[in-house]
């Protein structure tokens, strides 16, 4: 009851600063009204859970419908908006929807490039491998919160953002702390992370803290890492006091080609238990996400992968967008430190842009799975996992994103 109480508080703040903003003087305000409409089909064949030969896929559809009024009166900036999310299909043929607040922030500009943000709103760092906004979701993911930025003039001296936030119904607070530099003058960038989440309702590490760095080597090649460590308290449970550290470390290499043509080749080693809590994982782990969509904590991983994004030239599908691209990205799944092999996976994708307000896309993913694999997501029954390791589940799906965005003032 609290919490729905503060949204129509913020809510009621909103409103009233768009007022207010309405009746200044042109000069001194703005007011946009921002719309989105993604409509996504989906065949679903074992995507999130690997799924046995006696279970069916299902075709849904998911639809984000929002609207937000975004506005500046002087020194303030403030966001009111509101979404509708719903599936439609699946076995059962019914329709399931949530209407709720997305974001209700105003934020004021202060001095010395100091801004601060209050309400409900969006956070996301680096890579967002443990911060991040979950867009690819139908609800997405939101905070509500305080927030506070300084970005300095002088970009190898840095951006500092401190951000506190709390979820009352999970009993749920969170403290972040970030920093990013660049160093030198080919965009070379390196970034640090803190972040401490203190839970009542499950299990928490002490604090993550991390490093991420980018360099470029030469003209077109880059190469980044990300390393992140949790200290988990040792009486969390029987299965951790063996071990209270978990790491995660990443390392990609990639090459900027002639005409667009990008290519990248990565790992990922992540050590068992380590929980990636806010992270956007279904971006990084295939579009299938067999390992960590809808989980918290995981079993260890190893990813090696290959990625490839690029411009498609297809005559045909020009009316659909004025940048039609398309990628493939191959991974190969291994339990910790690259121990039982547990899948691999191949995702492509077409993607275009139309008129800036209009994007699509269409994707087709396939994992083959390992007994082991289905051993250790513990849905398919033991007498079962021969018959689903035999069966390639798939997903694939079609999506439009409608976003225009109107100034009122």
């Amino acid at each position: 009851m609290n919490f729905n109480r503060n949204l129509f508080v913020l809510a009621s703040v909103q409103l009233l600063l768009s007022a207010v903003g309405l009746s200044q003087n042109s000069s001194d305000t703005t007011l946009t009204l921002d719309m989105q409409m993604r409509v996504r089909s989906e065949w679903r064949d074992g995507y999130k859970v690997a799924m046995d030969s006696e279970t069916l896929g299902e075709l849904v559809t998911v639809q984000r419908s929002r609207m937000a009024l975004k506005g500046k009166w002087k020194s303030f900036d403030y966001k009111l908006g509101a979404q509708d999310v719903r599936t439609f299909g699946g076995p059962t043929g019914e329709t399931q929807g949530t209407i709720g607040i997305s974001e209700a922030w105003w934020s004021t500009e202060m001095t010395n490039g100091m801004r601060l943000k209050v309400g409900r709103q969006e956070i996301k760092f680096d890579n967002e491998r443990i911060v991040g906004a979950v867009d690819w979701s139908n609800p997405g993911r939101f905070l509500d919160g305080v927030r506070w930025d300084r970005k300095k003039e002088d970009p190898s001296k840095g951006n500092t953002t401190v951000a506190v936030t709390w979820d009352e119904l999970r009993e749920t607070r969170r403290y972040m702390v970030y920093h990013r530099a660049m160093i030198g003058k080919k965009n070379n960038k390196l970034t640090f992370l803190f972040f401490d989440q203190d839970s009542e309702t499950e299990p928490s590490p002490q604090f993550t803290t991390g490093f991420t760095t980018r360099f470029q080597i030469g003209t077109r090649a880059w190469f980044a890492t990300e390393a992140y460590v949790q200290n988990w308290p040792e009486s969390t449970s029987a299965s951790l006091s063996l071990q209270d550290r978990r790491d995660m470390v990443i390392a990609d290499l990639g090459w900027n080609g002639d005409d667009g043509h990008n290519w990248q080749v990565g790992i990922d080693l992540l050590d068992e238990g380590f929980a990636p809590f806010l992270g956007t994982n279904h971006r990084h782990y295939g579009w299938m996400d067999q390992f960590y969509v809808g989980t918290t904590r995981t079993q260890g991983l190893t990813d090696l992968r290959l990625r490839h994004t690029g411009p498609l030239n297809f005559r045909p599908l020009d009316p659909l967008g004025d940048k039609v691209s398309w990628g493939v990205a191959a991974h190969h799944f291994r339990a910790q430190a690259m121990g039982d092999l547990l899948g691999n996976e191949l995702d492509l994708w077409i993607t275009g842009n139309k008129d800036g307000a209009l994007t699509w896309h269409v994707g087709f993913s396939v994992f083959d799975a390992t007994e082991r694999h289905i051993e250790r997501q513990g849905e398919v029954p033991a007498g079962m996992w021969s018959d689903a390791a035999g069966r390639i589940q798939h997903w694939g799906w079609v999506s439009l994103n409608f976003t225009p965005s109107i100034v009122l003032k």
